[in-house]
């Protein structure tokens, strides 16, 4: 099989969370934050923000690991975090998360002209994110 290197653009893949929708990308690392309040443990939305990208149990775990975040958490329950902790700050993420999506789901400025100017010139669309279906499904919802 030979491959063919394309001459021209041929598809565009769009992340929907701060691409889309969401400038600032503020809908999980505020959720973040929330999160870790109801136990009691300040995060704040710099820190929450500094692992964007992984998994959101990872992400908790991560942010758990962050010295600063750990002798807070230290302070409230008298021990670090463990990883049963970290599952139950992403149980409680993950409603959280469902509930709110809606306050972080506005369309980014420009974001449809910028995709009628794609379908214009005739290029595939695709989209992904690293929100779970159940959230994404609110999103798409949203956004219709």
């Amino acid at each position: 099989m030979h491959y063919k290197q394309p001459t021209q653009l041929q598809a565009v893949i769009l992340d929907w969370a701060g691409t889309v929708v969401d400038f600032g990308s503020f809908a999980p690392t505020q959720i973040f934050v929330e999160a870790f309040a109801e136990f009691g443990v300040a995060v704040s939305l710099e820190e929450a923000r500094g692992p964007m990208g992984m998994g959101k149990w990872d992400h908790i775990r991560t942010l758990c690991d962050i010295p600063a975040i750990a002798e807070r958490y230290r302070a409230a329950f008298g021990r670090l975090p463990t990883d049963d902790d970290v599952t139950a700050i992403y149980e409680r993420f993950m409603p959280l998360q469902i509930e709110k999506i809606g306050l972080h789901s506005a369309l980014i400025p420009g974001a449809l002209d910028a995709i009628a100017t794609l379908r214009e010139k005739d290029l595939k669309i695709g989209t992904c994110s690293g929100y779970p279906a159940v959230v994404m499904a609110k999103v798409v919802e949203l956004a219709r």
